[in-house]
C-alpha cells in the first residue's frame, strides 16, 4: 500500500520516535511539580522551546505548546478575541479556512462577534481589494490561513501583513500545512499555529504563537500550565520529538520541497494529458507537495476506494471533515457545485516518497479514471 495523503498526517520519523522515547524515559516528570524531577523537566521545557522558537525567528516567551494544531487555532483566536474586545468585535476571515479556525469563529459569532469572510477567487487566493473594503473601525482581528489544505494555494503574507498592519488589525495565520515547507517570515504576523504530526512527529501536540507585544485573555479560567494559555500537563517527550522533527525539516526544505515540487508536475503532466482531471487552485502558487484534483466521471469517494483497493492511499478532503457529507467550505468558497465538489480528490506527497511510487501512481489513476 501507498501512502499518498501527507496532508492528513505523517508516519513518525526513527528520529523524532527515539527523542519521544528518551525524554520519555528520562524527563517523565510534570514540569509543574516542584521537586528535584519536576524542576529538571521544566528546565528541559524552557530549553526546547527556546530552541524552537530560534528555528523559526521568533521568542521563547511567544511560543505556547498544545494539544494539537487544532486546540492552537482555536485558543489562538479566541484568546486574542476575547482580549480586544473593548476594541471591537468584528473580525476577517475566508471560508477556505481548516475546520477548527471556522468552528472557533462560529463559537466567536455566538458570543456576540461579527465575522465577515472575505471572498477568493477560483484558485483560492484572498481578494485584497474585497479585504481592503470590509476593514471596519472595529475590526481587530483578522485570521487567514498561509495555504489551505483541501486548495493548496498560498496565501499573499507580505501583502496581507502590510495592509492588516496599516490598519491597526492583528494577524493571526494557521500556517500547519505551510510549516517549515514554504518560507515564511513569522514576524510579519502576531499570531500562529503549527503541528507536529505533520512534521514527522507525534500526534497530539501542537504550538501557538502569539506576539509578546500583545496580551491575551485565556479561553480556559485559572489555568497554570503554559504560562495560562491552556490546561493539561505538558506533553514533555513530544514536544522534544516536535522540535527535531521542525530542525530536520527546516535542514531539508529546499532540497525535499524541490523534489516534490517535480514529483507533483510529472503526475499533473501526465493526469492533464489524459482529460480525465482537473487541477483546482493554482499550479505555480501552491504547496509544492499538494494536487486537488476534480476526477470527471468519478464520485471522489468511489474513486479514492478504487485506488485503495488497487493499493494507492489518497485523501477526498481533510480529514477533520471526515463523516460529514456537505459540501467543504473551501470549495464552496472557489465556486464549485455540489456536482463538480462531489469529484474532489487530494494528492499530498512526502519525504519518503519515490519516483517509483510516483510512477505507479500515475499508471494507477490513469488505469482506474479511464475504466
Amino acid at each position: 500500500m501507498l501512502y499518498f495523503d501527507y496532508s492528513s498526517t505523517t508516519p513518525i520519523s526513527n528520529q523524532c520516535l527515539s527523542a519521544y522515547c528518551s525524554y520519555a524515559k528520562q524527563a517523565f516528570a510534570n514540569t509543574n511539580s516542584l521537586h528535584t524531577y519536576g524542576l529538571e523537566a521544566a528546565a528541559n521545557l524552557e530549553s526546547i522551546r527556546t530552541q524552537f522558537s530560534s528555528l523559526i525567528g521568533l521568542k521563547s516567551d511567544e511560543i505556547y505548546f498544545t494539544g494539537s494544531g487544532s486546540e492552537a487555532n482555536f485558543l489562538a483566536i479566541v484568546s486574542l478575541a476575547l482580549a480586544y474586545k473593548r476594541k471591537g468585535k468584528h473580525i476577517l476571515s475566508t471560508k477556505t479556512e481548516h475546520p477548527s479556525v471556522l468552528n472557533a469563529l462560529s463559537y466567536l459569532e455566538k458570543q456576540g462577534y461579527c465575522i465577515t469572510y472575505i471572498p477568493v477567487t477560483k484558485e483560492g487566493t484572498v481578494t485584497v481589494d474585497a479585504l481592503v473594503d470590509s476593514i471596519k473601525p472595529d475590526t481587530i482581528l483578522c485570521t487567514i490561513a498561509a495555504a489551505s489544505s483541501e486548495i493548496g494555494t498560498i496565501q499573499p503574507i507580505v501583502e496581507l501583513s502590510t495592509i492588516l498592519r496599516k490598519h491597526d488589525i492583528l494577524f493571526h495565520s494557521d500556517c500547519i500545512q505551510a510549516f517549515a515547507k514554504v518560507p515564511i517570515d513569522y514576524t510579519l504576523l502576531d499570531a500562529a499555529s503549527f503541528s507536529a504530526h505533520k512534521l514527522y512527529a507525534p500526534k497530539g501536540t501542537g504550538a501557538a504563537f502569539i506576539s509578546n507585544r500583545l496580551y491575551f485573555k485565556p479561553f480556559y479560567e485559572d489555568t497554570r500550565h503554559e504560562k495560562g494559555f491552556r490546561p493539561g500537563t505538558v506533553d514533555l517527550p513530544a514536544i522534544a520529538a516536535f522540535t527535531l522533527g521542525l530542525e530536520h525539516a527546516i535542514q531539508v526544505q529546499d532540497s525535499l520541497m524541490t523534489r516534490l515540487s517535480k514529483y507533483r508536475q510529472k503526475v499533473y503532466s501526465r493526469l492533464m494529458n489524459t482529460g480525465k482531471f482537473t487541477l483546482i487552485g493554482s499550479i505555480e502558487n501552491r504547496l509544492p507537495f499538494h494536487m486537488g484534483l476534480l476526477v470527471h466521471g468519478w464520485s471522489g469517494q468511489q474513486f479514492m476506494l478504487e485506488c485503495d483497493r488497487a493499493g494507492i492511499a489518497l485523501a477526498i478532503g481533510s480529514a477533520c471533515r471526515a463523516g460529514q457529507t456537505d459540501i467543504p467550505e473551501s470549495l464552496k468558497a472557489i465556486g464549485l457545485n455540489l456536482e463538480k465538489a462531489d469529484q474532489y480528490v487530494r494528492l499530498t506527497f512526502g519525504e519518503p516518497t519515490t519516483e517509483s511510487e510516483i510512477d505507479f501512481l500515475i499508471e494507477t489513476l490513469i488505469k482506474i479514471a479511464c475504466r
